[in-house]
């Protein structure tokens, strides 16, 4: 019987890039946003993560960016051989209720990445005139705020269904990656797999970000900081060197 991996977190926390790394493993095929607006309506349900309907991509399930990426080479074969079937949806906070009643026994991933960062992210975004991200960087504190604060509330029963990852340690180094794998009951993976997200991961962290004062200050002082060590606390204590 397939087991269900929901992975989520909050937009701009690093959620697509990871389903990429997932779905190297061969026992592992997860979506990207391959149930969208199913999750947004409230309108998923179990038997959606069937082989027959969770290969049949039609329209409405998901934007244009969302659905089963090449990488998955093979689907069908990549269906019979997993051991998780799966979706990413960053915003998974808002729908726990429903997702709770109709995947009670599924494993969740949710990734924590700090708050400055996400709302750095929103707003470069926001501003890029190429770009039709229309959300700025103070929704992207709310969201991040609304997330922390929804998964932090959970009681233990809850939480135990949640693996936790940092962004700014699961993407740093093979390692912290093979970790997740082990968590999940799964071999590691070569290193030499997983090197060009690592590698890809600290080209980006090297790069200059213009500072913006109002925007630290006003995550200085509206982040949920408390929430936030609240998840803080259900990290592994992996370490990020090689």
């Amino acid at each position: 019987m397939k087991k269900i991996l929901l992975l989520s977190g909050t937009a701009r926390a690093g959620t697509s890039s990871l389903v990429n790394i997932l779905n190297l493993h061969n026992h592992i095929l997860m979506g990207q946003d391959r149930y969208f607006y199913p999750f947004q309506n409230n309108t998923i349900r179990a038997g959606d993560f069937e082989k027959d309907r969770f290969l049949d991509v039609r329209e409405g399930d998901t934007h244009p960016q969302g659905g089963l990426k090449p990488r998955n080479v093979e689907p069908a074969r990549r269906y019979d051989n997993a051991v998780y079937i799966g979706d990413k949806f960053a915003p998974l906070f808002r729908h726990l209720g429903h997702v709770f009643e109709q995947f009670p026994d599924a494993q969740h991933i949710y990734i924590l990445r700090n708050p400055l960062s996400v709302v750095e992210s929103y707003d470069a975004r926001f501003r890029d005139p190429e770009d039709n991200w229309n959300l700025d960087w103070r929704a992207g504190l709310k969201a991040w705020n609304d997330s922390v604060r929804t998964v932090a509330a959970l009681t233990e029963e809850r939480l135990a269904r949640f693996l936790f990852v940092q962004y700014e340690e699961i993407f740093a180094s093979p390692k912290a990656l093979n970790a997740l794998f082990t968590r999940l009951g799964l071999s590691n993976l070569e290193e030499e797999r997983l090197a060009p997200f690592t590698t890809r991961f600290r080209n980006l962290s090297e790069q200059s970000v213009a500072r913006r004062e109002d925007l630290r200050v006003a995550v200085a002082r509206e982040a949920d900081w408390d929430s936030y060590r609240i998840l803080s606390r259900h990290m592994p204590n992996i370490g990020i060197s090689q």
